[in-house]
């Protein structure tokens, strides 16, 4: 034990350090990547999806031409573009967000669906803001607050129910490890992270159920709950399938997101384990990632 002064603790508490036998290098902070420099392109404009396809061939030179560069297309494709010298116009640049957040199935059902509640709300639909939601159900469509408490909402099982059902048949019976009663009882224990159904395997279908009113109207309501409203308002239904649409998308990072990954202050999986990306100029393919 080291004869050092002890550190401070609480009174009649004597706390001493022992001297570790080989030293620990120093825990790092937050890992993040160098800065990118800029890169210097000349100026090209896509006005419309005619002009994006014209100009493939340009672009790709271009992501060929900055490699590292060309990754933060993971983090936000548009700012990335015009970090490459393309500026694309609102209605491309949407087109662009789009393609890459969903497939194309379900892009058609998320536009379908917020044209749809802007029609019947007169506002865009914010389901995976938990503010908007209180404004949706209590002074939008005048719904009486429920008492929610500790109710989950159903959730469909990971592979469904048949494939469920046939991995289960295939599990071996269960067998005892040890067949001499334990001596001694154990000594540790091990705690697991409570688990969280995905919000995309949310059901639907499955009724919800009927639920007594609660006093007042919470001053937030998480996407979740839409669920436990979903059979008392269509319009309510709507909502919770786009907000589990929007929570599926892939994440596009804030313009403020965007410059922290660039510069290097904030830590990002794609920039510290992608190298490069590249795209094939003669076939419309989504970028290929080399790691």
């Amino acid at each position: 034990m080291s004869d050092a002064s002890p550190p401070p603790g609480p009174p009649g508490l004597v706390i001493r350090q022992a001297k570790a036998k080989y030293p620990r290098p120093a825990r790092p902070a937050a890992v993040a990547a160098a800065p990118l420099p800029p890169a210097s392109f000349e100026l090209l404009e896509i006005k419309s999806h005619r002009a994006l396809a014209v100009n493939q061939r340009e672009i790709a030179e271009r992501v060929a031409a900055a490699p590292d560069l060309a990754v933060m297309l993971f983090i936000n494709p548009v700012l990335a573009f015009e970090r490459l010298g393309v500026k694309l116009a609102p209605e491309v640049a949407h087109h662009v967000l789009h393609t890459i957040q969903h497939p194309k199935a379900l892009r058609a059902r998320r536009e379908e669906l917020e044209v749809k509640l802007k029609e019947a709300l007169g506002e865009p639909a914010q389901p995976t803001d938990a503010a908007w939601n209180r404004h949706l159900l209590f002074e939008l469509r005048k719904l009486p607050p429920l008492a929610i408490g500790g109710e989950v909402p159903a959730y469909k099982p990971p592979l469904g129910e048949q494939e469920s059902a046939k991995l289960h048949a295939l599990r071996p019976p269960g067998t005892k490890r040890y067949l001499q009663k334990r001596l001694l009882p154990p000594r540790n224990r091990v705690a697991s992270v409570p688990w969280n159904e995905s919000l995309r395997r949310i059901d639907l279908e499955a009724p919800a159920p009927k639920l007594a009113h609660a006093d007042m109207p919470p001053e937030r309501v998480p996407l979740e709950d839409l669920w436990f409203y979903k059979d008392l308002d269509v319009v309510v239904r709507d909502a919770l399938e786009l907000g589990v649409i929007q929570r599926r998308a892939f994440p596009v990072h804030s313009p403020d997101s965007f410059r922290r990954i660039l510069a290097g202050e904030k830590a990002n999986a794609f920039r510290l384990w992608i190298r490069s990306i590249r795209f094939n100029p003669g076939a419309n393919a989504p970028p290929e990632s080399t790691g």
